[in-house]
């Protein structure tokens, strides 16, 4: 669901940038649970709900053979790994700590309020992208409901 804060601030006397705070803070307290659910969830039926690490899936001598596909939306659905962070985010880019909670809040802000956010790049690897740069505006999109991201993508 997506939150007009100009709207939220014109009917309720808060100041646009209040409004965008207090939005992005619930957004993360609901992707926070959304974390621990799943986390939950996936301890009781034995599946692991990490991101996949990269140099595991891909192995050692991929990053020698790659290539650049360009500029495209990705399906966020596809996008299941990280090349550095993955005790960062769960599979589906929920944050795992309150670690995170200042740069993810700063992210949401700015989308709230229209701010255009740089594209992420993946590292492509058979149908399952990784994200060697852009975790919190793939977990903020998530929590705005998006199903794809523009992204430069480079296929190993």
């Amino acid at each position: 669901m997506f939150i007009d804060t100009a709207l939220i601030a014109n009917s309720t006397g808060i100041a646009p940038g209040m409004a965008a705070q207090r939005a992005a803070v619930t957004r993360f307290n609901n992707a926070r649970d959304d974390a621990k659910k799943a986390g939950l969830l996936a301890f009781l039926t034995g599946r692991s709900n990490r991101l996949l690490a990269l140099d595991k899936a891909a192995g050692d001598h991929a990053a020698s053979n790659h290539h650049y596909l360009g500029t495209y939306a990705v399906p966020l659905r596809q996008i299941r790994g990280s090349e550095a962070r993955t005790k960062d985010f769960d599979r589906s880019f929920h944050p795992l700590s309150t670690r995170t909670m200042h740069r993810w809040m700063s992210v949401a802000r700015a989308r709230a309020e229209g701010t255009p956010l740089p594209t992420v790049e993946l590292i492509k690897v058979g149908e399952i992208y990784f994200v060697r740069d852009g975790h919190h505006r793939i977990s903020v999109a998530h929590a705005f409901g998006d199903e794809f991201i523009e992204a430069e993508v480079i296929e190993w």
